[in-house]
């Protein structure tokens, strides 16, 4: 999932005083396995293992919480080639 905040409200979202602590709090909830802030903290990579139906519920949470839509990429691996497990 990438989230984007614009540079209009990046300032006012990031510098609020429990921002650190809310965007903790939902990671936690949306069962983030990793996450990458890139550009001061304006863009943000998580990493997320979701079914279909639980990505309208992601959204909605991370939406109430820095007031973006975020964009939901999918992760590609091809199948183990004759049975090799690494790749």
């Amino acid at each position: 999932m990438r989230i984007v905040l614009p540079a209009a409200t990046a300032d006012a979202v990031l510098a609020a005083p429990d921002f650190e602590t809310q965007w903790r709090g939902l990671l936690k909830q949306i069962g983030a396995l990793a996450h990458y802030p890139r550009q001061q903290g304006r863009v943000q990579y998580v990493l997320i293992e979701a079914d279909p139906g639980q990505i309208m519920p992601i959204a909605e949470a991370v939406f109430h919480l820095v007031g973006v839509k975020p964009e939901f990429l999918p992760e590609i691996v091809p199948q183990p080639y004759y049975g090799l497990r690494s790749y």
